[in-house]
């Protein structure tokens, strides 16, 4: 099942400036630390880029006056880095929603796939499920917002369902989050709510193009495989690849537009030039990437927030 955020929200490096780029590590690194202040150490194993971004997000559209702390790295103490902080509850917010949507994911993978395959997500959730607990009634909006899209996307997999009714229930969590975030700001609202639609909705034809050969190789549901006629194949030539990845590629640029016109809606009062980045440039590149690159098949992994630490 795919719901939530995967690790694809993520700038491209080699195009922000040096303090542009200093400051996303120390945003993540607040994220991190945040982590562990209200959830525990092992909290920050569910960072990721895509609550990073949630969190700038926030901080961008509520404003304030943010602060770099000099410290110690929560997961290397012997490694110093650089904290971005700032008050409001946005890191909290980002930590709350992180490790909700990994408790829900982690209980995915015990139910869908074999025991020895799940055996680390069967390891790791008894502890992961406690801080959710937590997370849920220090932000219930987050928990059932999650709990919502948890449960429609499952029922649209369960029924087979095509590439829109698939991607609805991610799309519309994201919106849902995002609005939130303007306040009673009605026009801010729309803005945000139209923008989280459509990057949710890239955020789960993203990941079900990504898995489009693994899930054929394993008989998995994938939305896209009806959607290209690839029913009853568990591997593609390389001429029917090229075909699905020009066709996964025309959905994700149609939905992408549409993100773009929303975002340039949004008035951005901080980090408007790292979330522009990620919007206009790190998104574009990781579908490049993935579709026609194929990086991270050759890396033989998804490429995680780790790699800044």
């Amino acid at each position: 099942m795919r719901c939530g955020m995967f690790g694809y929200v993520r700038p491209f490096k080699s195009e922000l400036l040096v303090r542009e780029y200093e400051q996303y590590k120390a945003s993540y690194c607040q994220v991190c630390h945040a982590l562990k202040e209200h959830y525990g150490r092992l909290a920050s194993f569910t960072l990721s880029y895509d609550c990073t971004f949630y969190a700038l997000l926030l901080l961008s559209v509520e404003g304030g006056t943010p602060s770099v702390r000099h410290g110690r790295c929560v997961m290397n103490p012997l490694k110093k880095c650089d904290f971005l902080e700032c008050s409001g509850e946005a890191y909290h917010k980002a930590a709350a929603l992180s490790v909700l949507l990994t408790a829900h994911k982690l209980r995915d993978n015990v139910a869908d796939d074999s025991f020895w395959k799940s055996l680390g997500s069967r390891l790791f959730l008894p502890f992961v499920a406690r801080r959710a607990k937590k997370a849920e009634a220090e932000y219930p909006f987050l928990a059932q917002e999650a709990q919502k899209a948890m449960e429609g996307q499952g029922r649209a997999e369960r029924e087979q369902a095509g590439v829109d009714a698939c991607a609805e229930p991610t799309a519309q969590l994201l919106a849902a989050l995002f609005r939130e975030a303007a306040g009673e700001n009605a026009l801010q609202g729309a803005a945000l709510e139209r923008f989280g639609y459509f990057l949710g909705r890239w955020i789960y034809l993203m990941d079900a193009a990504d898995d489009l050969l693994e899930d054929l190789k394993e008989g998995a549901f994938n939305p896209f495989v009806s959607r290209l006629g690839l029913s009853g194949k568990t591997e593609l030539t390389p001429e029917e690849r090229k075909t699905a990845e020009e066709a996964c590629n025309q959905v994700l640029n149609a939905t992408a537009a549409q993100m773009v016109l929303a975002f340039n809606l949004i008035d951005l009062q901080n980090f408007g030039p790292i979330l522009e980045n990620v919007v206009h440039k790190g998104l574009p590149e990781m579908q490049r990437e993935i579709l026609f690159l194929h990086v991270r098949e050759k890396k033989k992994r998804r490429p995680e927030p780790e790699d800044l630490r």
